[in-house]
């Protein structure tokens, strides 16, 4: 979701917490933003995906961002849960907790660096300078390709 202010454009980015970093995705590829609830966990999933949830009568995965990425766990008191939306599927991540809808100007978003030591640079769209703040601008495609292509692989056996 990119607008024009001023001589720049602009996206909106949603801005959480995972450890001691800050992360965003654009807003619009976010349905809806929930506190953590009860997660029933599934056999057989990756061990990044936390199980399923039910949000309105729709069956959601919740995928653990922190697991995804390989950072140590902790117990976090108010986790939150932003699901977001690829196509047609319907993907919770669980993240330490939500802080802002940030305006971001376009020319303020950068490559990533060519070595990054953190996480697959796949994942990045991009690093956000925001004065002094550093925001890891994530790529939900990218971040969501393996959970997916399990969820169309069980779909295609299921109509074979």
């Amino acid at each position: 979701m990119t607008k024009r202010k001023g001589s720049g454009a602009e996206t909106r980015i949603v801005a959480f917490r995972l450890g001691g970093e800050e992360y965003g995705i654009e807003i619009g590829q976010i349905r809806e933003i929930i506190r953590r609830r009860e997660i029933t966990p599934m056999p057989g999933q990756s061990s990044y995906t936390e199980g399923v949830i039910s949000v309105r009568g729709t069956i959601i995965p919740v995928i653990n961002l922190r697991k995804r990425f390989h950072l140590p766990s902790e117990n976090i008191d108010q986790q939150h849960i932003i699901i977001v939306e690829d196509e047609k599927n319907l993907v919770g991540m669980l993240v330490d907790n939500v802080s802002e809808v940030i305006p971001v100007p376009v020319e303020q978003i950068h490559t990533p660096p060519s070595v990054v030591t953190c996480m697959d640079s796949d994942y990045l769209r991009g690093i956000c300078r925001l004065g002094e703040r550093l925001l890891i601008f994530l790529n939900v495609k990218r971040v969501l390709k393996d959970v997916l292509s399990a969820e169309e692989t069980v779909s295609a056996l299921g109509t074979t």
